[in-house]
């Protein structure tokens, strides 16, 4: 595989993550966004920490809604 699809892998996999954020609590797509690119599963899913690219975009839609939301505690 080359690093070009690989790039496009994860892209895909990013774009369906966001998706799943908004579907799943009803935030827009800014939001959502902001969201993933502001969280540590999407850090740990770039350095492919614990094969996290492996899980279901909706179990990790709902890890990064949870850490968004320990955190404003």
């Amino acid at each position: 595989m080359t690093e070009e699809s690989r790039t496009v892998i994860r892209a895909s996999k990013v774009a369906r993550i966001i998706m799943s954020l908004c579907e799943l609590y009803g935030i827009s797509l800014d939001e959502a966004t902001d969201m993933y690119y502001t969280s540590v599963v999407s850090d740990m899913i770039e350095e492919g920490v614990s094969d996290l690219q492996c899980r279901s975009e909706k179990y990790l839609a709902t890890l990064i809604w949870e850490e968004n939301h320990e955190e404003r505690k």
